[in-house]
């Protein structure tokens, strides 16, 4: 079942995107900090989108509001 991958390390390096990527379910991964430049093109190359420094409270937010 594909899922959303949230990390809320300071940066996304090759190795860990290489497991992300080898999961095979991932969609998009999100994360707080960065990614790095060669990990952007292995997610690229993966098909699987990306977005980061998105603030914390974006993901807080969300939880509240499922919980309503």
């Amino acid at each position: 079942m594909p899922y959303i991958e949230i990390k809320t390390k300071k940066t996304i390096y090759p190795g860990e995107a290489q497991k992300i990527i080898n999961k095979r379910t991932v969609i998009p991964v999100l994360t707080t900090g960065t990614i790095s430049p060669n990990v952007k093109q292995l997610l690229d190359k993966a098909q699987i989108a990306w977005a980061e420094n998105i603030p914390e409270t974006e993901f807080m937010e969300s939880t509240s509001q499922e919980e309503r």
